[in-house]
């Protein structure tokens, strides 16, 4: 008679091992401690009795159910074999199949979207040596180490090698345009078809099998076979000429376009030598809205929004005062000081104190994808904007002026200090920025008959422009108020990415208050697929929190609204209005 303990597995032994299920339990929490039961001093014994765990049936079944498994991830392996490629069986959901239209998803019906991925390298090397850009690529501040989620980041992850990629890798990393990228490995994924993947096929049965012709299936006849390939190989060479035959011409374009980038910036040059005269013409006109090169913005910025009624003085104070702020709080961060005892030694600048960790996670989710403002001088020097711009609020004697938050404008400072590169400046800029009418007025909400008029004339335009979304947003309750709201004041930055923003305040800066509002038209139509949903869903695309909802999933990569690339979203937004553009 077996002992209580073998009954106890044979009885188990009916329930750990079912027909249907793949694996036994015996890892789980429940069979673990009566198979340690079993466990007898000798190897004798426990062989004995682990054969008395399961019948030859059961056996059998196991081994055979085992041998579906392995046969079923040999079909999921990495290694593509033919008869996988070109059955009609269920697919893997990241194959590339060859010959299918290409069209793009519903999500991103413009014509190219870009993906932006977290990466640590150079963000910054197509505007210089990392070198001549220090504020972006020193290591870890203090702040920065306490307060930063990213800190274990040092300045090496900033810096890349390109001796170590192939031609190809290279070409990428310096063009860096998506159409390019797109081509390229087009082109690869044409060229991987021509050749058979089959590893584990023997060599004799590898002379019968070609490429147009499952593995599992009997060979053609040599002439069939080699009729076949031939038109299998001209119709991949067609594709492939076509994709180099695009790629050349998007390369062609590039070349325009930086020679254009060129005389822009000689025109600007020239500009700026007699900015008062030259600023009003028509020709300067055209020259920001194509925009302003990238090493030529602090100042046309500076020099068209750079009058404030902030002295050089006072500014240098805040941020000095802000830096002692930021010192504080770290002090009571690693210190630990009694919160009493500290609240009274710093009672003029607590909230404050208390406000720099708040500031610090809005930091962190300021355009990750760029790996700039998460860490070091660049964390500090945001961080030190902000709390100065709360001193000059506590010190202004405007009671509106001092009710703007800065919770919804983080990302609106980085595009500022991401282009402008000094903290003063930034300071200043940002100041003027609030300060303008219809941004002032959003932050503040004071002026009801000035923000009703925005609304009722945004409201007419998005009827032409738009007229099934005007009807929806009636329909759901959306008011335009509301879209205004939560777009303007931040000028796009809380949903859009860095090359749009900074090319939107290139135009703002000369346009005026009139610009957001167009850009606002061409945005909803540009996105109007996904602003026919509830009004909930429609202020999550349209709201302050529109990329924490874009990006819900870590499985992509980071993402913001698809309004394709700089040059196509200011072409639509400088002719939203015209009438041949207004869809009937």
């Amino acid at each position: 008679m077996f002992p209580p303990s073998l009954l106890e597995v044979i009885q188990e032994s009916f329930e750990d091992v079912p027909l249907d299920e793949t694996l036994s339990r015996s890892s789980t929490a429940r069979s673990l401690p009566r198979k340690r039961a079993v466990q007898g001093p000798s190897t004798a014994e426990s062989s004995s009795q682990d054969g008395l765990v399961i019948t030859p049936s059961q056996r059998l079944r196991l081994s055979q159910k085992k041998r579906a498994m392995a046969a079923e991830m040999m079909k999921r392996s990495s290694v593509l074999d033919t008869s996988d490629f070109l059955s009609d069986d269920e697919l893997p959901d990241d194959l590339i199949v060859y010959n299918v239209p290409y069209t793009r998803p519903l999500r991103s019906l413009s014509q190219h979207e870009q993906a932006y991925r977290p990466s640590p390298l150079r963000p910054l090397r197509k505007y210089g040596s990392v070198s001549s850009f220090s504020s972006f690529g020193s290591p870890k501040t203090r702040a920065s180490s306490i307060f930063s989620a990213s800190s274990d980041l040092s300045e090496l992850s900033l810096l890349e090698d390109d001796s170590k990629f192939s031609d190809d890798a290279c070409m990428l990393t310096l063009s860096e345009d998506p159409l390019v990228n797109e081509s390229l490995e087009r082109i690869a994924m044409l060229n991987s078809y021509k050749h058979l993947s089959a590893p584990t096929t023997s060599k004799e049965k590898l002379n019968y099998l070609t490429v147009t012709r499952q593995t599992n299936l009997p060979p053609k006849d040599p002439r069939e076979a080699s009729k076949h390939t031939r038109d299998y190989q001209q119709l991949l060479q067609t594709q492939i000429d076509q994709e180099q035959k695009k790629m050349a011409e998007r390369k062609r374009q590039l070349e325009q376009q930086a020679k254009q980038t060129e005389k822009d910036r000689a025109a600007w040059r020239a500009v700026l030598r007699n900015y008062d005269s030259l600023v009003c013409l028509a020709e300067t006109r055209e020259l920001w809205w194509r925009g302003v090169p990238a090493d030529l913005r602090v100042n046309v910025w500076i020099r068209q929004m750079g009058r404030t009624e902030l002295t050089d003085c006072e500014i240098v104070r805040y941020l000095n005062d802000a830096d002692d702020i930021i010192n504080k709080a770290c002090d009571f961060k690693v210190q630990r000081p009694d919160p009493k005892e500290f609240a009274l030694q710093n009672n003029k600048n607590i909230q404050l104190i208390k406000s720099v960790e708040k500031y610090s996670d809005l930091i962190q989710q300021a355009f990750p994808n760029l790996l700039i403002f998460q860490f070091g001088q660049a964390f500090d020097s945001i961080l030190k904007v902000m709390l100065a711009f709360n001193l000059h609020q506590r010190e202004s004697g405007n009671r509106q002026f001092q009710q703007i938050q800065l919770t919804n404008l983080v990302n609106l400072i980085c595009v500022l200090y991401y282009n402008l590169r000094d903290e003063k400046l930034t300071l200043r800029m940002f100041v003027n920025l609030v300060s303008k009418k219809l941004i002032f007025h959003l932050l503040v909400d004071t002026n009801n008959e000035y923000l009703e008029d925005i609304a009722g004339q945004f409201d007419k335009f998005l009827a032409k422009t738009s007229p099934a979304i005007h009807a929806h947003f009636k329909a759901v309750g959306v008011q335009p108020l509301t879209v205004i709201a939560n777009t303007v004041p931040s000028l796009f930055s809380k949903c859009l990415n860095m090359d749009v923003c900074s090319r939107l305040v290139d135009i703002y800066i000369f346009e005026g208050d009139t610009f957001p509002l167009r850009v606002l038209l061409a945005l909803i139509r540009k996105i109007q697929y996904k602003l026919l949903g509830s009004k909930e869903e429609i202020c999550n695309v349209l709201g302050h929190e529109c990329l924490a909802h874009l990006n819900r999933s870590e499985k992509y990569a980071y993402r913001y609204l698809d309004v394709g690339d700089a040059r196509e979203f200011i072409a639509d937004v400088r002719t939203v209005l015209r009438r041949q553009s207004v869809p009937q």
